[in-house]
């Protein structure tokens, strides 16, 4: 029992990392119909922006997240306008190619600039505390409460502010929503920066738990993808959430009780089964209704 309350703690903290990648994701997708398989790479960005800051400037680790959050965001706002906002009137093969190209062209100026080994960020919290017969460092109750405080700022900004009221117009009907005087370039610019942020956050607060190196974003965006297809069209941000979440346990599961081969084996071979038995996702889209944020 031990060993799993062990376990889910820790897919707590891995899951803060697929959670802020899949809300960002969720974002771009849903809003703007785009799937960017370079938004992995704003994950690792804001690791390595950290660890610059951090490690390099010497600057306070709490003042380096917003640093390289506002960083990364920058980057996910001239991405959109170079090179996203040309894509999108091609074809959705145009896109896919178009941001894996984006992403390893990302990750080849990532080693670039800071080499190819693996890099660390050290912890500003030390410490541990038990609860029970779990045993947890302060940093990474730090990082669940983190996380859980950033999606409900993201879930305010979509649904209680008037950004998030044109993004959710944007994602029913683009045409309605410049016909009712929507900048959607100025809109589809804003959400890539506010997606490209969020990862940031991911990976500059999760530095000091995962080795820093280039192609560290690969797999929480494949996770984050994989969320949006359980969670189908209908889905909201609240399962973005509890999906995320609730894969990270499930592999650290499949990695304890089976191996660590299992760990990434288990949670894509339940996707190809989900698939199988339900492809329209775990939220069936009304026929009426195009897509929902």
């Amino acid at each position: 029992m031990a060993l799993f309350l062990q376990q889910v703690v820790n897919g707590l903290v891995l899951g803060g990392a697929y959670v802020l990648v899949a809300l960002g994701l969720f974002l771009v997708f849903t809003a703007l119909h785009i799937p960017n398989f370079a938004h992995g790479e704003m994950f690792a960005l804001g690791a390595f922006l950290q660890y610059a800051f951090v490690v390099g400037l010497g600057l306070n680790f709490f003042l380096s997240i917003v640093l390289s959050a506002a960083g990364v965001a920058l980057v996910g706002a001239l991405l959109e306008v170079g090179v996203f906002r040309r894509l999108a009137s091609r074809t959705l093969v145009a896109v896919l190619v178009g941001s894996l190209a984006l992403s390893i062209v990302i990750q080849e100026l990532l080693v670039l600039v800071w080499g190819k080994d693996v890099l660390a960020v050290p912890s500003p919290i030390s410490g541990m505390m038990s609860i029970g017969a779990v045993r947890v460092t302060n940093y990474r109750v730090f990082i669940i409460a983190v996380v859980l405080a950033v999606s409900a700022l993201v879930g305010w900004v979509v649904y209680r502010t008037n950004y998030g009221k044109q993004v959710r117009a944007l994602a029913q009907n683009r045409e309605v929503a410049e016909l009712t005087g929507i900048s959607v370039k100025t809109l589809g610019t804003l959400t890539f920066a506010f997606g490209a942020g969020v990862a940031g956050i991911a990976g500059a607060l999760l530095a000091p738990t995962v080795a820093v190196e280039s192609r560290m974003g690969f797999h929480p965006t494949l996770v984050g993808f994989m969320i949006l297809v359980i969670i189908g069209g209908g889905g909201r941000m609240v399962a973005v959430v509890l999906g995320g979440f609730g894969l990270a346990v499930i592999e650290m599961m499949a990695g304890s009780y089976v191996s660590d081969t299992a760990q990434g084996v288990v949670v894509f071979a339940l996707l190809v089964l989900f698939l199988t038995l339900r492809p329209e996702g775990a939220i069936r889209q009304r026929a009426t209704q195009k897509v929902t944020l």
